[in-house]
């Protein structure tokens, strides 16, 4: 699944959770500019043209279930759909922890809106 590491999915997520770990880039912006990598910077360096989220350009993303680039690594984030020049082209419902305990919630999502 990864040509270039045997062991790896291709998932760019989990390339930028490794170099958290493996570059110590714990702190908050260590891990946003991990994030930031294997996202537009990647980009940038491959000169890929008609990339980001602006008018005009391809709608090519990944919209992941996190609320921000540190929950995206954190929580290793669903991938809710993948959009390829507008269309979605791969869906993967939200997660969902459903509790069986007094008082509580019957369900909790993992990120709040």
């Amino acid at each position: 699944m990864d040509p270039w590491y045997s062991l790896g999915s291709g998932d760019m997520l989990e390339v930028a959770s490794m170099a958290v770990h493996v570059g110590q880039m714990t702190s908050l912006d260590g891990v946003r500019r991990c994030f930031a990598a294997v996202t537009e910077n990647a980009a940038t360096i491959l000169g890929l043209e008609g990339y980001g989220l602006a008018p005009g350009r391809h709608a090519d993303m990944v919209v992941l279930e996190a609320g921000d680039p540190i929950e995206a690594i954190r929580l290793r984030a669903t991938r809710l759909h993948v959009i390829r020049r507008g269309k979605v082209i791969a869906e993967t419902p939200a997660a969902v922890a459903k509790l069986s305990l007094p008082g509580r919630p019957a369900s909790v999502a993992l990120t709040q809106p």
